[in-house]
């Protein structure tokens, strides 16, 4: 079940990167750097699963369990899950500084097409 989510995280990159190389359009390459950055949370979280574990703050264990098993590594790892949590309010945050670029970008060169913005001159 967990190769199922290194390979959608796979896919995710690859769809995101194959936009970023494609497109002209500074908004789509945007959407695909945002796709990569996704793909990027996906498989943080899938490294950070652990079958048949608890989350670490339970006081008790969970039914059937004995409080043994938790000291012994059978809780799910926080340290990734706390990452990825902070990856995503960092990714939101770039990627609105990106498409407020595009945005004075289309503004000052009145496109969105990259091939035609050369230099960015104020």
């Amino acid at each position: 079940m967990i190769a199922v989510n290194y390979l959608a995280a796979a896919a995710l990159f690859c769809v995101g990167l194959h936009t970023v190389l494609t497109r002209r359009n500074l908004v789509r390459i945007v959407m695909g750097l945002s796709l990569m950055e996704s793909s990027t949370y996906l498989l943080m979280i899938s490294l950070a699963y652990r079958a048949k574990s608890t989350a670490p703050v339970l006081l008790d264990p969970p039914h059937g369990g004995r409080p043994e098993q938790l000291a012994h590594g059978n809780v799910a790892d926080p340290v990734l899950q706390n990452f990825c949590l902070t990856a995503i309010v960092i990714g939101v945050a770039v990627t609105a500084v990106f498409l407020s670029v595009v945005v004075r970008v289309a503004q000052h060169y009145r496109t969105l097409d990259a091939d035609r913005v050369r230099a960015l001159r104020g």
